[in-house]
């Protein structure tokens, strides 16, 4: 891979749901500066999401990072992903990072995928690796996907509060039940969502909120959190 490859509802909690979607069917490129879109179809009957795209880089890690520059090399994308190649060597073969291509052509069409507004934003997906042995000779079923993703320029600068935002989100990815996590997001139920993730990764619900991390799942249903 490019970059770096290791192969309840409370007061200031947010919840939006995204029903649009691209109807093209795209393929994943990887160039010398990053990640690219590669169109196959203009239109499509069924949706393509990005558990779509992702399905071959889900299935060798158990979890998945991505950032997304802001197109105008600004501090944030230094810091961001300064830390990130700092990140990814320091973390085992389960993990892998990579770096979407600012070129891209189909950029937007890549941020829309993921649910986002505008870049810089870091999505970290749920991998399928401890699945993929399970699911020999059937399809890996879709309900155990979901990303988390943090688009607030001061977390993504700010060195200590970016390792704060990756490690948690990291420990949340690797312990907590994915398809728990899932379902909780489907039915955009935040305070099961954030019990379940205090009680599988530890990580407190103050802590987790301030860096305002959103919830995704395949298609477009998202939960904002803080």
């Amino acid at each position: 891979m490019s970059g770096i490859d290791h192969a309840g509802y409370e007061d200031g909690d947010e919840v939006r749901l995204t029903t649009s979607g691209p109807v093209a069917k795209w393929r994943l490129r990887r160039t010398e500066t990053g990640l690219r879109l590669g169109q196959l179809r203009a239109l499509g009957s069924e949706r393509f999401t990005w558990a779509d795209l992702l399905r071959v880089p889900l299935a060798a890690v158990r979890v998945y990072v991505l950032y997304f520059p802001s197109r105008f090399n600004l501090p944030v994308d230094a810091a961001a992903t300064e830390a990130l190649r700092v990140f990814g060597p320091a973390t085992s073969e389960q993990t892998s990072v990579d770096f979407w291509d600012p070129q891209d052509v189909h950029f937007s069409d890549a941020l829309e995928l993921f649910g986002l507004r505008s870049p810089p934003a870091l999505v970290m997906v749920a991998g399928l690796q401890a699945q993929v042995a399970e699911a020999v000779g059937t399809d890996i079923l879709p309900d155990s996907l979901y990303c988390i993703s943090f688009s607030d320029e001061a977390v993504l600068s700010d060195r200590q509060r970016m390792a704060a935002a990756v490690n948690i989100a990291h420990e949340i990815l690797m312990r907590c039940d994915n398809r728990e996590i899932a379902r909780y997001i489907r039915g955009q139920k935040i305070k099961e969502l954030l019990a379940a993730i205090g009680h599988g990764a530890g990580a407190v619900r103050d802590e987790l909120i301030k860096l305002r991390p959103k919830f995704g799942l395949p298609g477009g249903l998202s939960v904002g959190v803080g």
